[in-house]
């Protein structure tokens, strides 16, 4: 599929000279470039998705921390074992 789009001088003067340098054209380069920014934006998406994940289960861990107060899970654990649970 062709696509047009309209760049100012001074950039695909860069493009050119980069395509030139890397032995490509610049079609080549641009198309190249694109997947890779796509690329860059959908890992940014996934690791943002999972820094919010972690932040809530951080926040349900606190409520479940508060909740719980002074309880004491290892002790209970001891207290199983020594009445043979």
């Amino acid at each position: 599929m062709r696509v047009n789009a309209i760049l100012d001088d001074e950039l695909l003067k860069k493009i050119d000279q980069t395509a030139k340098e890397m032995k490509k054209s610049r079609s080549l380069l641009i198309r190249e470039a694109t997947e890779r920014y796509i690329r860059d934006y959908e890992a940014k998406k996934l690791e943002e998705e999972r820094q919010r994940k972690f932040e809530a289960a951080a926040r349900l861990q606190d409520k479940l921390r508060e909740k719980a107060g002074d309880w004491d899970a290892v002790g209970e654990i001891r207290k199983w074992r020594e009445n043979g649970r």
